[in-house]
């Protein structure tokens, strides 16, 4: 899929604008459909969700053979707390949706709701089972040695919270450009084979190419390769709706030092 021309983003008056990051899950099923992800390919491999949020990627990954690790900075909170925050949030941003003109008339809120819930379920109960595959850390720097995971996977972060000039959803520019510069640089840091991050669009109406990923992907570092994918998942969305895909194609400077051959793409 190739990369479009940068245009101003047009405004509308329902646009959607969310005033902070929402601790807002996915299923780990919805993850797989917008991630593209088999997680037969990477079984013996290792993961990491970033932002992990209130989902249910973790126990799907692991009960599928991959060693996981999900990240965020409300796993600091105690278990009750992030209920509360992610119940919230949830009610809140789908009365906000409910309002937007960035969402098609025949999108199904209430299940898309009730998906939330149902991730929200899965995520407390294996938190609770498995402390160890949660961690709390925030973008752009994170407590995690170079080179670690084999597959970094980054959902609802990146370009969503884009200023809403920029085809976001903050009025401010905490997340701007630069900032996008300094967060893809951490993940590509951990990372020793791949990374993926959905959505690579505008929350407008029509969807189109994130106008910070041409800029982004003229600044990788040597060695990494990008492309654009379509996905299967919907979220209400209509027009361009990709998932940027990067992958390494030269060896990592510790995989250059050991003599290890580069990995097999997924």
């Amino acid at each position: 899929m190739g990369l479009p021309q940068t245009a101003p983003i047009p405004r509308c008056s329902a646009a959607l604008e969310l005033p902070r990051v929402v601790f807002f899950g996915r299923t780990g099923l919805e993850a797989c459909r917008f991630f593209n992800l088999n997680l037969a390919d990477w079984q013996g491999a290792s993961l990491l969700d970033c932002p992990g949020g209130p989902g249910s990627l973790a126990p799907l990954a692991r009960g599928s053979g991959v060693e996981v690790l999900a990240v965020d900075p409300l796993y600091a909170l105690a278990p009750e707390a992030l209920e509360q925050r992610c119940r919230e949030d949830v009610s809140f941003t789908i009365k906000r949706l409910s309002k937007s003109s960035t969402v098609r008339t025949d999108f199904n809120l209430e299940q898309y709701k009730l998906d939330k819930l149902e991730a929200l379920g899965a995520f407390l109960s294996d938190r609770q089972a498995h402390p160890e595959s949660y961690r709390p850390g925030a973008l752009p720097e994170l407590p995690l040695a170079d080179a670690s995971f084999d597959l970094v996977l980054s959902g609802h972060l990146l370009f969503v919270y884009a200023p809403l000039a920029d085809g976001g959803l903050h009025e401010v520019d905490c997340f701007d450009l630069a900032w996008h510069r300094r967060a893809l640089a951490e993940l590509l840091r951990v990372c020793r084979r791949e990374l993926r991050i959905f959505p690579a669009y505008t929350i407008t109406m029509p969807a189109r190419v994130h106008p910070y990923v041409a800029p982004l992907i003229a600044d990788l570092p040597a060695g990494w390769q990008a492309s654009l994918e379509l996905t299967s998942y919907d979220q209400g969305a209509a027009g361009d709706t990709p998932m940027l895909r990067i992958r390494r194609v030269s060896p990592s400077p510790a995989q250059s030092e050991s003599g290890q051959p580069l990995p097999a793409q997924a």
